[in-house]
């Protein structure tokens, strides 16, 4: 008897035409929706982890924002990444466990406009909700032009406890 992947190879192998040329099956495009949905489930009921935990104040559709693939970023008071979304790694480059315990700043280079960082840090600072378009770097170097939506966590108490932000690829630069 074959697995499900054995037999799934087994009929693409037969299809193929040369080396490295099969057909696109159905059953593949279920096999990447399960492995985003499955994703999707985890960053939200992680998300809802850190909202009990921290007793935020928010009231954020996640699993609407991973759905349609924004990505999470969530950092300590210093700005320090506590947490990143399945989706980071697809559009930076870098791993979760790479993410974590760095600044944002990393993402950036050359061509990021500082002062468009000036202002997202003022407006933070302030205790304000922001958006900005910033340019940042994957991990293979390649700039991204990256939407930003940035909002500070105040827990029920009121104090400042964490922030997030919520971004998405704008387009690739150059």
């Amino acid at each position: 008897m074959y697995s499900t992947s054995a037999f799934a190879n087994m009929i693409r192998k037969s299809y193929a035409k040369s080396e490295g040329d099969s057909p696109l099956f159905c059953w593949d495009i279920v096999q990447l929706y399960r492995a985003t949905s499955t994703n999707t489930q985890h960053d939200v009921s992680t998300l809802k982890t850190l909202m009990a935990t921290q007793q935020w104040s928010l009231d954020l559709n996640f699993d609407e924002l991973l759905q349609n693939e924004y990505t999470i970023v969530v950092t300590d008071t210093r700005q320090t990444i506590q947490w990143v979304s399945s989706s980071f790694q697809q559009m930076t480059g870098y791993a979760k466990h790479e993410a974590i315990g760095q600044k944002p700043s990393f993402l950036q280079g050359a061509n990021t406009n500082p002062q468009q960082l000036a202002f997202l840090r003022e407006q933070l600072t302030a205790g304000n909700k922001t958006q900005t378009e910033v340019v940042n770097y994957r991990k293979n170097g390649e700039e991204y032009l990256c939407w930003i939506e940035a909002l500070p966590v105040m827990n029920r108490k009121g104090e400042l406890v964490n922030y997030l932000a919520i971004e998405k690829e704008v387009k690739q630069v150059g």
